[in-house]
């Protein structure tokens, strides 16, 4: 039998087995249930009033000393019998009856043991079953609520019983308190419950009945579909066998067809350059070009159909061999660069630095993998930007394996959630109304995907429909050589199309190293930079100056990036400003870049958000976006440059900090080690400025400021490379926003412990007045002299563009160590506008 259809019969099997188990667990539920439910009703409404009264005739320090002696010659016995046999006799209760717990010696009679004495039977002494005065009786097999009396000093309902000795009976409970409040015995009344359990036992007859109906109609029913899934199993087995065959037809004639067509068109094309290569009218030439072209996109679609049919013949082989990662990248940068020399869309390529030398796998069918996933963002993105980012992070639990994983991540138009389904499934395009015109055999995606999975991967994705979407292609790969990548050509680190030296641009952080590291980026606009360390500086500024765009830090102390923001507004609504113009572009500089932030921000009053540490690729778009276009002057630069040049490419980083990684800060902080230099002067001084204050653990009242501290460095120390740091604050930072002191104290000593080991390093790098490492000679200050004299003059007529364009000559000049110091104290004094400490700092190194 098919293992499908033996399944399928199993499982119908059990939902039959658990239906008749529910129905019976639903019966003898309800059973149980009416039971106590009856028991409870006749012993509230019936007992309750009786033991009521009968505990009203019984003086409780009488039946205390009755209890003692046991004498049957005492009046109060023989008159408490009476009455309660008179109350018996007038309600019609089966017993009514005193008992209290057996004296044992040297004890004063009162407890919680299982034998109990009978005191005062309310009943004839000839009567069967009357028990005299001290008869004993073990309650153990008593209903709870008997000792529950006992315990709780209140009368208790009881539920039905079967007793061997008193028969079918249900019981209430009264107790009878001494003067002093204190329990000496228990009332009870007995009803006679045969009755009651004979009605409920027919009842549950019935019910049994009645299920036994249903069980069998339950079990002619499953025969019946039973009989009818075997039917429905042989049939879609048949069917299952005809597809196959239809499909195993279908990819025979896919790939025979598609190899019949190829050998043609690659004759085609060949005749086509041979032609190409020919003196031809221009007329002609074109002519040819398009046949060329037309013939390329053809085999391109032959040869998706040939790889769809060979996946799905399970023909296509996976062959793994060792290969480069680093240049199976750069071959799928180049091969996509034409494509964007043309299109207003920014592309970047982040390659991970630690990115293994060697790998092993199917580069061919990686390479295919990702130029598919490139291919289609330049498609779908008319403008905006396209970012490839490729990491290798190690599998767990191997030694020899890794995860390579390539995202593409475009602004495109994005994909509706309705089409999500959809997306990788065969010879289907999404959209299609708003694509057309965009070439596709709707195959790419599925081709991709099946080529991931085959090699032990998968791709995913995700959009928002008009914001664009992320491909994420994940596949392991066996470690060959797991030493760093060589450089990769990178498509150029900064993509300016434009200066715009009369924008005028206010940036606002707390921190010095991040205004630096900003400053520096910007450094290619020629804009006209301002830069404060507070909101309410911030406030300031505004009001006297006009701002064409602000780069506002999110947490700040004091007033914070979004209070700052809603003062500027406030500020400008009373500015009664023309009709038709628009208020300042703020940007939000936030480290806490996460789902949801863009929302928070744009309701609060700011118009867009960068992440910290700030990535080039996404300042350029930010500036692209939100410069006037009245105040651009445009740079002859491509789009995507073909190759860097000497001038533009990265430093080779001779700087050693342990820790750091030096060649991602150096990235990060604008490509030059000079630049990077001044970072770390300025991050050195914000770690020497708050090291104090992770000295003592905060209380509640100081957790905010410390919060804002370590979030500071937070993106700070990821800016010049210091990953651990970085984390370690961002713990911090966590904990402080929950109030978790705990985590803070177990956190703070080694956060405090690296980040002063962190300042000792870069302290040592900026004071080594031997310049280890380089190959030029240490300048003098009398070298330097004539600039340094130009800088001072430019500060006094306060030129800002001749100032910045003198410290970076100066910054990169091979001076000593005591003279880089200086100047960073210049470089830090410009930065805050403060021009007169910078002169008077420059004179001190003029007189050296």
């Amino acid at each position: 039998m098919d293992p499908k259809k033996i399944s399928l019969t199993l499982r119908f099997t059990l939902f039959f087995i658990i239906f008749v188990l529910a129905v019976a667990a639903i019966i003898i539920t309800a059973s149980v249930q009416q039971m106590k439910d009856a028991a409870k009703m006749t012993s509230a409404r019936l007992g309750f009033p009786i033991v009521k009264r009968a505990a009203a005739q019984i003086d409780g320090d009488a039946f205390e000393r009755l209890c003692k002696t046991l004498d049957a010659r005492d009046p109060f016995y023989e008159e408490t019998r009476l009455k309660l046999l008179a109350i018996r006799e007038e309600t019609q209760c089966l017993y009514l009856y005193t008992m209290a717990p057996k004296r044992m010696d040297g004890e004063r009679g009162r407890g919680k043991g299982k034998i109990y004495q009978f005191i005062v039977d309310g009943g004839n002494p000839e009567e069967e079953g009357f028990s005299p005065l001290g008869a004993e009786e073990d309650t153990s097999s008593y209903d709870i609520a008997f000792q529950l009396t006992w315990d709780t000093k209140l009368p208790q309902f009881g539920t039905l019983e079967i007793q061997s000795q008193w028969g079918y009976t249900v019981g209430t409970y009264m107790p009878i308190l001494n003067s002093a409040g204190d329990v000496v015995g228990i009332i009870g009344c007995d009803f006679e419950a045969e009755s009651i359990f004979k009605s409920i036992l027919a009842r549950i007859k019935q019910q049994a009945a009645l299920s036994a109906v249903l069980i069998l109609l339950g079990f002619f029913i499953y025969l019946f579909l039973l009989k009818g899934v075997t039917a429905y199993n042989r049939n879609l087995l048949e069917l299952s066998r005809k597809a196959e065959a239809a499909s195993e037809s279908k990819s025979a004639f896919l790939a025979k067809t598609s190899h019949e067509i190829r050998t043609p068109m690659n004759a085609i094309i060949g005749m086509a350059d041979i032609l190409l290569r020919r003196e031809l009218p221009r007329e002609s030439h074109d002519d040819v070009e398009s046949i060329k072209k037309a013939g390329m996109n053809l085999l391109s679609i032959i040869n998706d159909i040939l790889d769809f049919s060979k996946i799905e013949s399970g023909k296509l082989d996976i062959v793994s061999n060792d290969y480069t990662p680093a240049s199976m990248i750069n071959d799928c940068i180049n091969i996509i660069r034409p494509r964007l020399k043309d299109s207003p869309a920014l592309f970047t390529a982040q390659v991970d630095s630690i990115l293994p030398q060697t790998l092993s796998g199917d580069a061919t069918r990686i390479r295919q993998v990702l130029l598919n996933l490139l291919s289609n963002a330049v498609k779908y993105t008319k403008e905006g930007t396209i970012t490839l980012t490729v990491t290798a992070p190690p599998l767990p639990d191997t030694a020899d394996s890794v995860l390579l994983t390539m995202m593409v991540a475009d602004t495109g138009q994005g994909i509706q959630i309705e089409d999500m389904d959809k997306l990788f499934g065969d010879f289907q395009q999404v959209d299609l109304k708003r694509n057309q015109g965009i070439e596709g055999t709707g195959l790419g995606l599925a081709i991709s995907r099946s080529l991931c999975r085959l090699m032990g991967g998968d791709i995913t994705v995700s959009s928002v429909y008009g914001k664009g979407s992320v491909f994420t292609a994940a596949i392991p790969q066996k470690l060959v050589d797991a030493a760093p990548m060589a450089e990769i050509d990178q498509p150029g680190k900064s993509l300016v199309r434009f200066t715009a030296p009369t924008a005028k641009i206010l940036i606002v952080d707390d921190i010095v190293t991040n205004l630096n590291v900003a400053q520096g980026l910007l450094a290619p606009y020629q804009m006209d930079i301002t830069t404060c360390t507070s909101g309410e500086e911030a406030v300031k500024l505004v009001t006297e100056k006009d701002y064409d765009l602000i780069l506002m830090d999110h947490m700040m102390p004091g007033i914070d990036g979004i209070e700052a923001t809603a003062l500027i507004r406030a500020w400008e609504g009373k500015q009664h400003l023309p009709e038709g113009s628009k208020h300042i572009p703020i940007i939000a500089l936030t480290a806490n870049a996460i789902s949801g932030m863009k929302e928070m921000f744009l309701e609060k009053g700011l118009d867009d958000y960068l992440s910290k540490p700030i990535e080039i690729s996404k300042l350029d778009w930010i500036m692209a976006k939100w410069i006037p276009t009245e105040k651009r002057i445009s740079v002859e630069t491509e789009a995507v440059p073909m190759e860097p040049c000497a001038e533009t490419a990265p430093d080779v980083p001779d700087i050693k900090i342990d820790g750091v990684d030096t060649a991602k800060g150096i990235a990060m902080t604008g490509g030059t080690e000079a630049a990077y230099r001044k970072v770390l002067s300025a991050f050195y001084q914000d770690v020497l400025d708050r090291l104090p204050l992770f000295a003592v653990i905060p209380d509640l009242s100081s957790l905010s400021l410390f919060t804002t501290n370590v979030h500071a460095l937070k993106s700070a120390a990821a800016t010049i490379g210091a990953a651990t740091v970085s984390a370690e604050a961002a713990e911090l930072e966590a904990a402080g926003k929950s109030e978790d002191l705990a985590r803070i104290i177990m956190g703070l000593s080694g956060f405090y412990r690296d980040l002063q080991n962190l300042a000792d390093g870069i302290g040592r790098v900026l004071n080594d007045d031997t310049l280890q490492n380089r190959d030029d000679p240490v300048g003098t200050v009398a070298e330097y002299l004539p600039r340094f004299t130009e800088l001072k003059t430019a500060l006094e007529q306060e030129n800002i563009g001749t100032v910045h364009r003198l410290l970076a000559e100066l910054e990169a000049a091979p001076l000593d160590g005591k003279t880089r110091e200086t100047l960073a104290a210049v470089s830090n004094a410009v930065l805050m506008s403060e021009f007169q400490e910078a002169i008077e700092k420059l004179i001190v190194i003029c007189r050296t």
